[in-house]
């Protein structure tokens, strides 16, 4: 159930930002980043008024630039042919410290023989302090796993404070040695990197953390993750169970080679390069019904199922239950075919996303992923969807203890893509398209409250453009004729924030936030530049009225420009997932 050396600002602080002159609906708390990253997202409040973090960017992250391949040298301005003694007393400007960050984070680089690096870190605030939790990270100096090269993410927490997600093992380097074809055949070794796991799920109460493996871990080790926890420790996610058809058929291609002598690499990295390129795909045969599209269909060399676990108060699994897609897989279909769990409410309902098929007809060019219910056994869709030849994707990103559940779907309007929030009752059998904030606005709900508040992210200026600006809004969906709310319009216009996602409300009408703040930076060499960071804001209610702050005030043209926040954007879809736990699921 969603209830979605730095000081931390108190709420007496951000009160004091409040003008006494002017009414608004919400006082806010901006909970300050910790040191050691530069981004800091939310993911998920509970009744408590605690929240699940999402850190991303190291800031201090030590990089061994020996180990870096002679074209990444070059791309950040370093000779390649600088000796390793050279590298070793080089001294990274802030330029390049960015640009090469980005380049070697886990989900954005194709080159194994390159160094990998901690980018996300799950993160927990207590009211107070946020802390990271580093589970996977070897620290040890005496084992080949590397420090500070696994991946963290909380995405959600229960009102006991138990909060779930996944992490990913540390990475080792292992050398392979092959020769060259050819009159004049060469001996090449090298080291690439290699990892136990590509993900396990993980839970913790603060005091403990606990890991669940994959039930197939052929190859890569598996992947697990946990999405969501209810009240009474029913955790929800999804968990690899086979191998793909096509799978099969490359592990066996990539064994052969070894066999034959004529591999270039190792067994793991031929199928981590496959399993890589699969998380990175788009969903291209929709091209057909689109045009200007782009879905990232974010693949897996494995057929995952939603997993719902029933855990006991330490974390121990009593019972886990598995829900198959929608559909099954087409015969001549050997892409992998999954199901997944993002949402779960106290009733022990859970909802996500589902592989299944256009109009129902089982053939490979006729893949979609559409919003799915998993309830008593069953893996069901949701009325009003599948029945809709408009709708070509979606899914399904939270329930409440009401049976009322939300989500998105995608349809093409005026030739372009655009998301369409949703609201459906399960127990009336219900479906409705939220209104957003004009026909054609992109709307993603992250979250909905037992009083059926809507929180998520819409687009809030109408234009033809495929990238339009967006803000952070808040829908009361038992009010007739309600109007979405942009959040900007509920603080204090001279706050100094611009609310671009709304990722979780509790049960007290409590929201967590994303603001995009520009702050100005300056870095080694004395020059001065205007960078964005994302941070976390609370959003406490009160009595008041929205203040109607213009949608032209500078501070929204200037810090939530389509170009600007676009490239923050993306940084939500972190670790490729679905596409985004309680942002967007794609």
């Amino acid at each position: 159930m969603k209830k979605f050396t730095l000081g931390v600002l108190s709420v007496a602080v951000a009160a004091s930002f409040i003008s006494p002159a002017e009414a608004t609906v919400f006082t806010f708390q901006q909970v300050e980043t910790p040191e050691q990253v530069r981004h800091l997202f939310p993911t998920d409040i509970n009744d408590n008024r605690h929240v699940t973090e999402l850190g991303q960017f190291p800031t201090d992250l030590d990089i061994d630039l020996t180990k870096l391949q002679p074209s990444t040298l070059a791309s950040i301005g370093i000779n390649p042919e600088l000796e390793d003694e050279e590298l070793a007393d080089y001294s990274l400007s802030y330029g390049q410290y960015t640009a090469l960050i980005e380049t070697l984070r886990d989900r954005a680089s194709p080159q194994l023989r390159n160094p990998r690096i901690s980018y996300h870190f799950a993160g927990y605030f207590d009211g107070q302090t946020v802390t990271f939790n580093d589970f996977f990270n070897d620290t040890d100096p005496e084992t080949p796993e590397l420090a500070n090269t696994a991946d963290h993410y909380f995405y959600a927490l229960n009102n006991n404070n138990a909060r779930v997600g996944w992490g990913t093992a540390p990475y080792r380097y292992e050398s392979f040695t092959y020769t060259t074809d050819g009159d004049d055949p060469e001996t090449i070794t090298y080291e690439a990197a290699e990892r136990d796991f590509t993900r396990q799920a993980m839970w913790s109460d603060g005091t403990q953390t606990k890991t669940y493996p994959a039930p197939e871990q052929a190859y890569l080790g598996g992947e697990t993750a946990m999405m969501d926890i209810n009240d009474f420790n029913v955790a929800v996610g999804f968990a690899s169970m086979a191998l793909s058809p096509n799978a099969v058929k490359v592990g066996e291609q990539c064994e052969t080679a070894i066999e034959d002598g004529s591999a270039v690499r190792s067994v793991y990295g031929c199928m981590w390069q496959r399993w890589f390129s699969l998380t990175n795909s788009v969903a291209s045969n929709l091209q057909n019904f689109y045009s200007r599209t782009s879905i990232a269909s974010n693949q897996s060399i494995y057929d995952m199922q939603a997993a719902v676990w029933q855990l006991d108060t330490d974390g121990s699994v009593i019972d886990v239950t598995y829900y198959p897609p929608l559909m099954e897989r087409a015969e001549e279909d050997e892409g992998d075919f999954s199901s997944y769990a993002f949402a779960i409410n106290n009733n022990g309902i859970a909802v996500g996303q589902s592989w299944t098929y256009y109009e129902g007809v089982a053939e490979p060019g006729r893949r979609i992923k559409l919003p799915a219910i998993f309830r008593d056994g069953q893996t069901l869709p949701i009325t009003g969807i599948t029945e809709n030849r408009d709708y070509l994707w979606g899914s399904a990103t939270d329930i409440n203890d009401e049976n009322e559940v939300v989500g998105f779907v995608i349809r093409s309007i005026q030739g372009i893509q655009r998301y369409v929030g949703f609201k459906y009752d399960l127990d009336t059998d219900t479906f409705v398209e939220l209104p957003g904030f004009f026909t054609g606005s992109s709307t993603i709900p992250t979250a909905i409250n037992n009083s059926g508040v809507i929180v998520g992210t819409a687009e809030i200026e109408a234009s033809l453009s495929t990238q339009r600006r967006r803000v952070g809004f808040r829908f009361d969906s038992r009010v007739a004729d309600a109007l979405f709310v942009d959040l900007n319009n509920t603080v204090d216009c001279d706050a100094g924030l611009f609310i671009a996602t709304a990722e979780g409300i509790n049960n007290n009408g409590v929201i967590a936030a994303t603001t995009i703040n520009e702050e100005e930076i300056v870095d080694d060499q004395g020059n001065t530049r205007d960078e964005q960071r994302a941070k976390t804001v609370i959003l406490d209610p009160t009595a008041g009225e929205p203040n109607q702050c213009s949608v032209t005030d500078e501070r929204v043209e200037r810090e939530g420009a389509a170009i600007g926040f676009g490239g923050l954007f993306t940084m939500f879809l972190i670790g490729g997932l679905i596409t985004v736990r309680r942002w967007i699921k794609a």
